[in-house]
């Protein structure tokens, strides 16, 4: 599966500590990874980590960085401003599934950022992402596609923590379904509940 792009030129060995520590982060945490396991699975040595990152908390930041850039690019590419604010919305959820459907190794290095991350990392994250995301749910609201008692703002987190939920608790989700005897649902036909839920009345 892809994960984010090359950060550095082809040959540098820093982009082989990159993936590397994206994948031990992704596995372990940031408590659980040892730098000894990142340096092996790039083959490099601990030293020359170090020199490159400063240590772990500086290689968590710039993996944690990377993924960031390599999401905004997609999400930026991935929904035409152009598009009427209710179809916008419906693309940006689509879009927003497909990357971390993608990016396995990323949503986790995600997961873990929320129980390990320094908050400051997140602020900083946060208000980055989420202030495009918005302005998208506003005009959707103000076009009449969201539901005018829910703040755009909390549309947003509502339907990107669903979807995150989706993604990472897939058992949950089939045995709640099979207790009332329904199916499985498509990716598609889960994001068209989602959008139900806050699409305004007709």
């Amino acid at each position: 599966m892809p994960e984010p792009s090359l950060a550095y030129p082809l040959a540098d060995a820093r982009n082989a500590i990159l993936e590397s520590g994206l994948a031990v982060f992704a596995a372990d945490g940031f408590h659980g990874a040892t730098m000894r396991e990142i340096a092996h699975r790039a083959g490099v040595s601990q030293g020359l980590l170090h020199h490159h990152f400063r240590g772990k908390n500086g290689l968590w930041r710039v993996v944690g960085e990377r993924i960031t850039a390599d999401f905004i690019t997609y999400m930026t590419g991935a929904v035409d401003p152009a598009l009427p604010a209710g179809d916008g919305v419906g693309a940006m959820l689509r879009a927003y599934m497909n990357y971390w459907r993608q990016h396995p190794a990323a949503f986790r290095f995600n997961l873990w950022r929320l129980l390990e991350g320094p908050p400051s990392e997140r602020a900083a994250r946060s208000e980055h992402i989420t202030r495009q995301g918005v302005a998208l749910f506003q005009r959707a609201r103000d076009a009449g596609f969201i539901r005018n008692d829910m703040p755009p703002g909390l549309a947003l987190i509502v339907t990107g923590s669903v979807i995150q939920f989706w993604l990472h608790s897939g058992l949950e989700v089939r045995d709640a379904l099979a207790v009332t005897g329904d199916e499985s649902l498509s990716d598609e036909a889960f994001l068209e509940h989602l959008l139900a839920l806050v699409r305004g009345v007709d």
